[in-house]
């Protein structure tokens, strides 16, 4: 609450500031930057949610500026990070299980979201390649929450996300219905917008 009332108030002073118009300033640069140190001021493995979302405020603006125009690696990415944000802040001695999924929900996403790439949409997969890596680098950014991720990683058995053929066309099925349905709504909005 301190942080969002600061924030309000150095907003405040900026657009009354004899100085400095607010047509002159570059929001969208002083917004990332007020939302990146608002987010990292708690040296903590959560770090700041405000909207409680289940995805951290400085991630939160990442996705929606490097992913704006494309609604289903925005989706994709949005719950990546949601997932992410439980496996690290998972008390040391958690349930086995819990971890299993979560990897696997996580592992998921980022096959559905590559296979998706590879087969519809971009020419660009370098380029996408590295979004995928800046991605975790934010999530992952500071040595606390890359040491709960490896440790996360520690606990999971060899092997455990083995899937059969059937299971993995299963999920490639679910996949294509679910980059189908964001294609819809996408087209929708457009032929609205016009």
């Amino acid at each position: 609450m301190k942080k969002r009332v600061f924030i309000v108030a150095l907003l405040a002073t900026f657009a009354t500031a004899n100085t400095v118009s607010i047509q002159d300033m570059k929001w969208t640069e002083d917004f990332e930057t007020l939302v990146n140190l608002s987010s990292q001021a708690e040296n903590s493995l959560a770090g700041i949610d405000q909207n409680n979302n289940g995805v951290r405020d400085d991630v939160e603006y990442f996705i929606d500026q490097k992913f704006s125009n494309k609604p289903f690696q925005k989706a994709m990415f949005t719950q990546a990070a949601q997932t992410m944000q439980k496996i690290i802040t998972l008390p040391k001695v958690g349930h086995i299980k819990e971890h299993q999924k979560l990897d696997h929900d996580l592992l998921m996403l980022y096959t559905c979201r590559d296979y998706i790439l590879y087969k519809f949409e971009d020419t660009q997969i370098e380029k996408e390649m590295q979004a995928k890596i800046a991605f975790k680098g934010k999530v992952l950014n500071t040595s606390k929450r890359l040491h709960a991720y490896i440790d996360h990683k520690k606990v999971l058995p060899y092997h455990f996300d083995e899937l059969s053929d059937h299971e993995l066309e299963k999920e490639k099925i679910a996949c294509v219905k679910q980059y189908n349905k964001y294609q819809k709504s996408e087209t929708q909005r457009i032929s609205l917008a016009k």
